[in-house]
């Protein structure tokens, strides 16, 4: 058992740091991405999106690596385990080095994850706000085409405006 304990720690070693380093790519990924948006910029947008899936892919893969490694490790412990145990749980039934560094190598993990978590709150928000905007411009056109002015609640005033506009002609 030892033997296969020795070839499974160090695998799961490198995953978690895999793991610890596309989270922080996603990071800052997202954080360029928050920019671009700042920017208007949509092809950066749309370009860092698709470098988004694939490291969210790449994420998707190794997290799956993880888990198996896991319920491996578990059953190496513990082999009436009925299900894998939990990453610390499992760290705390080994023996020093190898619980020390994975509780580590967890920890850093996790907080990767959060940080991901609220640079995607970030950027969500801001999503939003752009959307919220845009919106707002568009009825506003609208609005200006149709020859009637802006009002709240997305209430046509009657009034008119000077000449109501016969063509619009816009370019990004």
């Amino acid at each position: 058992m030892p033997e296969l304990l020795d070839r499974l720690i160090p695998q799961l070693e490198t995953v978690l740091k895999q793991l610890t380093e596309r989270h922080e790519q996603l990071l800052s990924l997202m954080q360029r991405q928050r920019e671009a948006l700042r920017g208007a910029d949509h092809r950066g947008v749309s370009e860092l999106s698709r470098l988004e899936n694939v490291l969210v892919k790449a994420i998707t893969d190794l997290e799956k690596r993880r888990l198996e490694l896991v319920a491996d490790l578990t059953r190496a412990v513990d082999p009436a385990a009925a299900q894998p145990m939990r990453m610390r749980d499992l760290a705390e039934r080994l023996g020093e080095p190898s619980r020390g560094r994975l509780l580590v190598l967890r920890q850093q993990l996790r907080e990767r994850i959060q940080q991901v978590k609220d640079e995607s709150s970030v950027t969500r928000r801001a999503t939003e706000a752009l959307m919220k905007h845009m919106q707002g411009l568009v009825q506003t056109l609208s609005s200006a085409g149709r020859g009637s002015a802006y009002a709240p609640r997305n209430a046509v005033a009657n009034r008119p405006i000077a000449p109501a506009l016969r063509t619009l002609n816009l370019t990004a």
